[in-house]
């Protein structure tokens, strides 16, 4: 039966169609046509879809075409007529009187169908009048030509849904729409003015519907969601539009560390009121702490301290905005950021490592702001750096301190660098001072969200000098050298830390290396052996405050850099007074690292011998003849076979023995 119902309304609608054609309504286009074929469909479907045939349940397929038959009514409707926005009502209040029969008769699917053709005509009706009334929001017009008075309709439609469903929920959310399209329909000449009045008027009418949410009852209150809400997308977009015209003022003197401390802003000028930015945010804010008025009244503190910070970023942006010195927003932005790390003292729990958080994200604001003048980098960074430093010793959460751990070296590294600047206004002694400085503090807060970070920086600070350095291969060298010894004390204060040790004896060779082989020097223990004696007397004094430290722990760092250098000229010069230096040395630290019991001392001093007699022996190896070196060699594994069991008892006998040194 479904199928010759469908039939008949498609056999109905192409009688339409013809008729249409052949010249029975007239003058008619086809918008007309297709007006009174949606109609005559929608008619038929409704009358079939309410009809019971013997008892029978109510067709399905006809209530689902009169929706459709709506739609298309309103599309014909629309372009039959010039008045289009009175035809969508029209349509609209059919699709609505479909709805209400097919409630009062009680049938579901007529009145999804009527619902869902009534709710498309009225989104086509209200676009279309919204649309007119941007393109003429002349008040004259708005309110003469009809669009005006269109979108009141369609705002009083909004209330249909909920009053037929009788639905209290439903009810107030088309409130809640209707009171958002009146406000857009009051609002809208405004926008036909300059950019202040426009600015006024949407943080006026947000401010309004703000209060309005505040002090509604609990019942009726999301009456206000919906036009508060708009207001506040509004407000945003025009401080968008302020922050990114203060930030195309800043772009024009970012040219960085090369602007005097008194650098100005200047043009372009701004599209919006500047000075609207910060009540909009605090209206913006005050909805989103509104959305659940309880909760919001007993957090007041936490969004009093929120509203202070958004008070300071918005009135820095305010001060770029206008044609004042660089420094005037970066000192607002600091003191924000100072205010937020502050607060991360004072609150605890999750809130305040979400301050230290907001503080760190301000600080790299100010560092960016500031980084035209490598003065106003200087001024504003350093109490940033010593508050994060503060708060990474001091902080009582840790994951506070781990924040402030992180943030705290690369703040220290850029203030470093400005006043490296500042004094020698020379980029190639920029590095050094950077490295000490995070070096430092790495050595001071042994921990890795402080270590790792300061690695990075001064890794990063590296290649800005080395790109300006007259000498290259020597400032790396001194680079490399710092870098090492800081490695090597971090190793010795630290007993976490000992892996560093390796790190810093590397750096500190490699060092050795570029430096050498920049001047061509043939002597390298003028560079290596003051060194290692500062390396040796560090270990010297951890040992003497410690029992617990090891020599290979505090002395092996600076006896490599003492001897491999050496030892490498040596395989290069075996027969030189460096050789002869060398042996005695290591005879020496055999000795002295048998008779004091450290392994250190002793194993270097027998592995740097030993290779040294080797490479003297060397050149005489190839003199004698080969069955010599065979017959030794036989004689050696028969000795070594005989006594295995000796030899091998000696060996763990003096694994046992390196085992017990200190």
């Amino acid at each position: 039966m479904c199928s010759s119902d469908l039939v008949a309304l498609g056999m109905l609608a192409l009688d339409v169609v013809g008729a249409g054609t052949a010249g029975w309504f007239g003058d008619a286009g086809a918008a007309a046509i297709a007006c009174a074929t949606g109609g005559v469909v929608a008619l038929a479907g409704v009358a079939l879809g309410l009809v019971r045939v013997a008892g029978r349940p109510r067709l399905v397929a006809p209530q689902v075409i009169a929706g459709i038959g709506i739609v298309v009514g309103y599309a014909g409707a629309v372009g039959a007529t010039d008045h289009w926005l009175v035809a969508g009502h029209v349509v609209t209040a059919v699709g609505v009187a479909v709805v209400l029969l097919a409630r009062r008769v009680d049938a579901p699917v007529l009145l999804w169908s009527g619902a869902g053709g009534s709710a498309l005509t009225w989104l086509g009706t209200a676009g279309a009048g919204f649309v007119e009334s941007v393109l003429t929001p002349d008040l004259h017009q708005l309110w003469a030509d009809g669009s005006g008075w269109s979108l009141l309709v369609s705002a009083a439609v909004l209330l249909v849904p909920g009053a037929v469903a009788r639905h209290h929920d439903l009810l107030l959310a088309g409130a809640s729409g209707a009171a958002m399209l009146v406000t857009v329909v009051l609002t809208l000449p405004c926008v036909d003015t300059d950019a202040r009045t426009v600015g006024l008027v949407a943080l006026g009418t947000t401010a309004a519907w703000v209060l309005v949410l505040g002090v509604l009852p609990r019942p009726v209150r999301v009456i206000a969601f919906a036009p508060a809400g708009a207001g506040c997308l509004v407000l945003l977009a025009l401080a968008a539009e302020t922050a990114g015209t203060a930030l195309d003022r800043w772009s024009r003197v970012s040219d960085v560390f090369d602007r005097s401390f008194g650098v100005r802003l200047t043009s372009p000028d701004a599209a919006t009121e500047p000075l609207l930015l910060v009540p909009s945010l605090l209206t913006v804010l005050a909805c989103v702490a509104l959305v659940d008025r309880d909760r919001a009244r007993r957090s007041l503190p936490l969004w009093a301290r929120v509203a202070g910070v958004v008070t300071g970023l918005g009135a820095a942006t305010t001060l770029a905005s206008y044609d004042v010195p660089l420094a005037a927003p970066v000192a607002v932005l600091t003191a924000t950021a100072l205010g937020a790390l502050a607060l991360s003292l004072l609150t605890a729990g999750a809130e305040a490592t979400a301050w230290a958080l907001a503080g760190s994200a301000v600080t790299a604001g100010v560092a960016l702001g500031a980084l035209p003048s490598d003065g106003l980098v200087l001024a504003s960074l350093a109490p940033l750096a010593a508050a994060l430093t503060g708060i990474a010793v001091a902080g009582r959460q840790p994951a506070t301190r781990v924040v402030a751990g992180v943030g705290a070296p690369a703040a220290l590294g850029l203030a470093t660098a400005a006043a490296a600047m500042v004094v020698a206004d020379d980029a190639a002694w920029v590095s050094v001072p950077v490295l000490l400085a995070v070096g430092v503090l790495a050595l001071a807060l042994p921990r890795l969200e402080v270590e790792l970070p300061a690695v990075a920086v001064a890794g990063l600070s590296l290649p800005v000098s080395l790109v300006t350095a007259s000498d290259t291969g020597g400032y790396a060298a001194l680079w490399l050298t710092v870098a090492g010894c800081l490695f090597g004390a971090t190793a010795l204060l630290h007993e976490s830390r000992r892996g560093c040790a390796v790190v810093g004896t590397a750096l500190l060779l490699l060092a050795s290396w570029v430096r050498l082989a920049d001047l061509e020097v043939r002597a390298p223990e003028a560079y290596t052996l003051p060194l290692a004696v500062g390396l040796l007397g560090l270990g010297a004094w951890r040992l003497q405050r410690s029992t617990a430290v090891g020599t290979l722990e505090a002395l092996l760092p600076g006896l490599l850099l003492a001897t491999i250098p050496s030892l490498l000229w040596v395989f290069g010069d075996p027969v030189s007074l460096r050789a002869l230096a060398l042996g005695a040395g290591c005879l020496v630290l055999t000795v002295a690292g048998a008779t004091m019991r450290w392994s250190a001392p002793l194993m270097v001093g027998a592995s740097v011998g030993a290779a040294v007699v080797l490479r003297e022996l060397g050149p005489y190896a190839g003199e004698f003849p080969k069955w010599v070196w065979i017959g030794l060699a036989g004689a050696l594994l028969t000795v070594v076979g005989i006594t295995w069991e000796r030899r091998l008892l000696d060996v763990r006998q003096a694994v046992g023995f390196l085992g017990r040194l200190r």
